[in-house]
């Protein structure tokens, strides 16, 4: 008994397909009538879609550069060594930022009408437009966490090939502009700040060397000790060094936030330098290590007040040695004008159209289409077997369709 139900089963199975089949191929007429009217309905929608045309350029973002020498020198030199301060403060992340900025979109909408090519005054939808056209990828270099920006490549969509170009110029050109602009207020305000600590050290370097020949004309010149010499040269290069992270921080402060690690380090670093320069002073003028130095306090008082007169001219100095250079570097980057950016290439004028794909739209139609007319005819196979049967379930379809017909229905009194 159970061998001819499972018989019974593959037969009913073998009928359920061969219906499939059979309404197939009773409806083939309308299945290839829903296929090719779908098909040419796409095909006309791929001929009437306007074509889109993208332009892209690839260019390298700025690159920041050290500006002060790398070693400070000195004893604390090699600690030190990697601080300096930056010619091109904005850095590569700082592009992709303005390249994103509303400024810089809302400008690109008034400067080619695009108003007027997308249909709208609304600024927010006009925005959104232009973000959805804009595409720009990075390459990056290889390596765990954070990696540095090494090219960026920047597309615009637009239906005239010729518009698409010129918004990507208008892009590059705009970036750039803005770059050169911000790095010119930052060596400027570095520039200042570099400037008047030069002309106060020139002032302190005057006052010194005067001081010390009238003090060497009313007293004569005393000879100093070779270890002092030495003492007075560390203490010099300590101040230079001193003076230095102060141009540094007072620079950083005018662009970065309080807390940033890297002034905070300054900070540190200028203030342990401090210390040891007073603990130096200290030593020279009271009571000094006798493993490095001889006492001075056992210098006669005129030898010790020529020594701190010498020792403040060589001080002032070491100071101008390391301070004229960064101000000549710093009126040179105000007088020279270099290009921010470095076009890899150039914004292309494209020829052939990314949209729409006509092959994929005419095949998607027609999958549509074959779909479509499947369930055609499975609804009708239904229909047209439940009423033979009259059973419960096409009574429900029928209601149904009745449901969903506009047709004036009869309404009872």
């Amino acid at each position: 008994m159970n061998q001819k139900e499972a018989m019974n089963d593959k037969d009913s199975n073998q009928v359920d397909i061969l219906d499939v089949l059979i309404a197939i191929a009773k409806h083939k007429i309308l299945i290839i009538k829903v296929v090719v009217v779908v098909a040419i309905i796409s095909l006309i929608i791929s001929l009437v879609w306007p074509n889109t045309y993208r332009s892209t350029t690839t260019f390298l973002p700025p690159k920041q550069s050290s500006v002060l020498p790398s070693g400070l020198g000195g004893l604390v030199g090699s600690a030190l060594g990697g601080l300096g301060m930056s010619s091109s403060q904005l850095s590569s992340e700082a592009t992709l930022s303005i390249l994103k900025s509303r400024s810089l979109r809302e400008e690109l909408i008034h400067t080619f009408n695009l108003n007027e090519v997308y249909g709208s005054e609304i600024m927010e939808q006009l925005l959104d437009y232009v973000e959805q056209n804009t595409t720009i990828e990075t390459m990056r270099e290889g390596g765990f966490g954070f990696s540095p920006l090494i090219t960026i490549d920047l597309s615009y969509d637009d239906r005239e090939p010729e518009r698409a170009q010129e918004i990507v110029d208008f892009y590059v050109t705009k970036l750039d502009s803005t770059i050169r602009s911000i790095n010119k207020r930052y060596a400027e305000d570095s520039f200042t700040l570099i400037n008047i600590r030069y002309l106060q050290n020139l002032e302190d370097l005057e006052r010194a060397e005067i001081a010390l020949k009238e003090f060497q004309e009313q007293y004569g010149i005393f000879e100093v000790e070779e270890q002092a010499q030495l003492m007075i040269q560390n203490i010099a290069k300590l101040k230079a060094t001193q003076i230095e992270l102060e141009v540094q921080i007072n620079v950083l402060e005018q662009t970065v936030n309080t807390n940033s690690p890297e002034l905070q380090n300054l900070i540190r670093t200028r203030d342990e330098i401090t210390r040891q320069i007073e603990a130096l002073i200290r030593r020279s003028d009271d009571t000094a290590d006798n493993y490095l130095f001889f006492p001075l306090q056992d210098v006669p008082g005129l030898s010790v007040e020529y020594l701190r007169l010498y020792r403040e001219v060589i001080i002032q100095n070491k100071v101008l040695e390391n301070i004229y250079p960064q101000v000549q570097y710093q009126e040179m980057l105000l007088t020279t004008s270099s290009p921010s950016l470095q076009i890899v290439d150039t914004p292309n004028l494209p020829t052939y159209k990314i949209a729409p794909k006509r092959a994929f739209i005419v095949l998607g139609g027609v999958l549509f289409g074959l779909f479509a007319s499947l369930i055609m005819v499975f609804y009708r196979e239904a229909m047209e077997k439940g009423r033979e049967k009259n059973s419960a379930y096409y009574h429900k379809m029928k209601e149904f369709g009745e449901q969903l017909s506009f047709r004036n229905k009869k309404v009872d009194n």
